[in-house]
C-alpha cells in the first residue's frame, strides 16, 4: 500500500554523515543496517497509507526503493511480500522490482519509474493481467500461509468453495477489526452478513486464479522501458474480479 517513486515528498535527508531524524532518519538506519552505507539522500514517499518508504539515492546515481515500520507488525511481513513478488513474476509472468535486500525490518527494491499515462500502457496492462489470471487457474482458493495487507493480516486459508472463502477471508474477517468497528454499525455488519449470503445467488461461479490482491492504481509503476511493473501485493488464488475492483475502485 505505498507507492514507490512520489509525486511530491514529505521529507529529504541529503546529509548522510549527520543524524537524520524522522521518517528520511528511519529510512536511512534501516539501509544501513542492510548494509547499504553509500547513500546519498533520501526522498520520502508523501503516498504510503501504512509504511514508511522511499527513495534512496547512492553515490553511483542508482536509485533504490526501501519500505519500513517504525514497528513491524510481524517479522515475516516483508518477506512474504518478497515472496508475493515472486510469485507475480514467476508465476504470472508480470514485471516486479527486483529484490535488494529483505528483512523482518525492511524491504530494499530496485527503483521503477511513474506509469505513462496513455491509452495503450493501460491496455498492455490489462493484457498482462488477463494472461496471468488466465494462465494460474486453480480449483482452490486461497495461499498456502496467511500474508499482509498493509499492516493488517491477510487470512488465506486453503478452500475449495470460493463463495465461502471471499465471505469469510475477504469480507466478514474485517469486521472485527476496530477501525472497522468505528465505521460501521450493527446494522451496517447485519447487512454485510446477509449480502454474504446471496453471494452465490448475485455472482456466477467462477475458478480460482493467481491474484495481486491489492492492485490499486498506486500499486501500478513502469519498467526503465516503460512496461506495466506492480509493486506491494498481498497474493492468493481468488477470483480475478478482486484485482479488476480494486483498479476501478482506486481513489
Amino acid at each position: 500500500m505505498t507507492k514507490q517513486v512520489p509525486e511530491g515528498t514529505e521529507a529529504t535527508s541529503d546529509a548522510p554523515d549527520s543524524p537524520a531524524s524522522g521518517a528520511a532518519g528511519l529510512l536511512l538506519r534501516r539501509l544501513r543496517d542492510a548494509g547499504i552505507d553509500d547513500v546519498v539522500s533520501v526522498e520520502v514517499s508523501a503516498e504510503g497509507l501504512a509504511a514508511v518508504a522511499g527513495l534512496a539515492t547512492r553515490r553511483s546515481g542508482a536509485r533504490v526503493f526501501v519500505k519500513t515500520f517504525e514497528s513491524p507488525p510481524d517479522d515475516t511481513l516483508f518477506t512474504l511480500e518478497a515472496e508475493g513478488l515472486q510469485a507475480l513474476r514467476e508465476l504470472g509472468g508480470l514485471a516486479t522490482p527486483d529484490v535488494v535486500h529483505v528483512s523482518a525490518d525492511a524491504l530494499v527494491l530496485s527503483a521503477l519509474q511513474p506509469r505513462p499515462q496513455t491509452p495503450d500502457f493501460w491496455e498492455r496492462l490489462a493484457y498482462k493481467m488477463a494472461r496471468m489470471h488466465t494462465a494460474t487457474v486453480s480449483d482452490r482458493f486461497g495461499w498456502a500461509h496467511d500474508n499482509w495487507l498493509g499492516r493488517w493480516r491477510q487470512h488465506n486459508a486453503w478452500d475449495t468453495d470460493g463463495f465461502r472463502f471471499f465471505a469469510q477471508q475477504r469480507v466478514l474477517r474485517w469486521l472485527p477489526e476496530p477501525r472497522v468497528q468505528k465505521k460501521l454499525d450493527a446494522a451496517d455488519r447485519r447487512a454485510l452478513e446477509r449480502l454474504c449470503d446471496r453471494l452465490p445467488d448475485l455472482l456466477p461461479a467462477q475458478p480460482a486464479c493467481l491474484t495481486h490482491g491489492d492492485f490499486w492504481m498506486q500499486n501500478v509503476m513502469a519498467t526503465a522501458d516503460g512496461e506495466p511493473a506492480v509493486i506491494d501485493p498481498a497474493v492468493s488464488y481468488m477470483w480475478a474480479d478482486v484485482d479488476i475492483s480494486h483498479l476501478w475502485c482506486s481513489p
